[in-house]
Formats: C-alpha cells, structure tokens, sequence
C-alpha cells in the first residue's frame, strides 16, 4: 500500500510550488525512509539464492529488501512517465563516475574476481532495486530538494548529501580506508547530478561502481 502513496508524493511534487512543495519533498523522504528501513511490521529480507561465499572471505547475498522494492515500484512508476534519457554526450560523465572509485578501489584493495549465479542475480536485483530505490531517494528527493532550498548555494548540496550517503551505507565505525572508497563514491553521484541533473544516469553510475564492486573488488569492503 505504501507505493502508490509514495507515487502520489513524487507526482505531488512536480504539480505544487512554494511551500507545498517543500512539504512533500519532506513527506517524501520520511516515507522513503521508513520503507527503506523495513520500519514497517511485515517488510523483511527475502533471500532468493543461497550466498555466495569463498576462501577469501567474500560474501554477497543475492536477496531483496522489501522496503526498497516498494520504493523502486513507485520510482519506476513515476519515472517512466517522465521519459527522461541518456543523452550521448553525458556518457563521459557516466563512465568518470564510475571509473573515479572503481579504480581507487583497485589501488586501496587489489583485484577479487569472483562470479556465479547468485552474484549475477544479486546484480539484476541491485540494479532494479537498490540503485533505484537509493538514487530515488538521494538525488531525486534529498538532493534535488536541498539544492532548491540553497538556490545560488545550491553546489552545498554536493558535499552535505555525499555525507549523508556515507554515513548510511557505512556508520561511524568503518575502516578508514572503506570510509574514504565510498565517500569518494557518494562524491562522484553528487557530482554526477548536480552537473548533468538527469536521473538513469545517476542509477546506471551506482549500478557500475557496484556492479565492478562484486565482481573484482572484494566484497564486502575489509573492516
């Protein structure tokens, strides 16, 4: 029930200004929030393919957050109306933002190579799910509504939602070295959407990094 309640917010969006405006963008991300979070009795963990897992410590769970899925269903729902494309000139843009941290990744970690069916699963679900639901909910609501906010000032928002990005998938207590990999990443997605503001290129970026991320980086990130 909570997805079409999130549709109605986003299309909310698009149709009020001013302060009406500003209030559904907040509705918006409390809501992605709480569906994300699985905050809501019955949202679970739903495990598709056994781990993967080798000698080197490596795991990656081929499972889907329900809470994302809502979250991607309303996105998508949304979006697709809107008919909103990768434009040629912007792929620059998009193999930077993945190229920047991939190869950090390399030079900080090594080379992992790892591949099976429940990494290739994982990969559709990250794509279809997670970096839908978190672009969603980091670009298109956070960021976009935090630079309305600053208006001239609205290049704050690069760094502010950076952060925000990184404490979320990483907490206080993370290496240093895994700190700096995915904060250079929530960098690089920032900057990706305040320059080019164009959605799928901000999800098929995500989806790069972490797409390389599980198939020659290890996984998860040491400490």
């Amino acid at each position: 029930m909570l997805a079409p309640v999130i549709w109605l917010a986003l299309t909310g969006i698009e149709i009020y200004k001013g302060w009406q405006r500003g209030v559904l963008f907040l509705i918006t991300a409390l809501l992605m929030l709480v569906a994300g979070l699985n905050i809501i009795p019955g949202s679970e963990r739903i495990q598709v393919l056994p781990p993967y897992t080798d000698s080197t410590g490596n795991l990656i769970y081929a499972s889907i957050n329900s809470g994302k899925a809502v979250i991607a269903i309303a996105l998508l729902a949304f979006m697709l109306r809107l008919r909103q494309t990768i434009q040629l000139a912007e792929l620059p843009y998009l193999f930077a933002a993945i190229a920047i941290p991939v190869l950090s990744g390399l030079l900080l970690y090594g080379y992992s190579y790892k591949a099976s069916l429940t990494i290739f699963i994982a990969i559709l679900i990250n794509l279809l799910i997670v970096c839908i639901s978190e672009e969603g909910f980091f670009r298109w609501i956070l960021q976009r509504g935090l630079a309305e906010v600053l208006g001239r000032w609205r290049w704050v928002s690069v760094p502010v939602i950076a952060l925000v990005f990184t404490l979320l998938h990483v907490g206080w207590s993370a290496d240093p070295a895994a700190k700096f990999l995915l904060g250079l990443a929530a960098l690089c997605y920032a900057m990706l959407w305040y320059l080019r503001s164009n959605f799928w290129l901000c999800v098929f970026a995500h989806w790069g990094v972490n797409l390389l991320h599980m198939l020659i980086l290890p996984y998860p990130l040491p400490g």
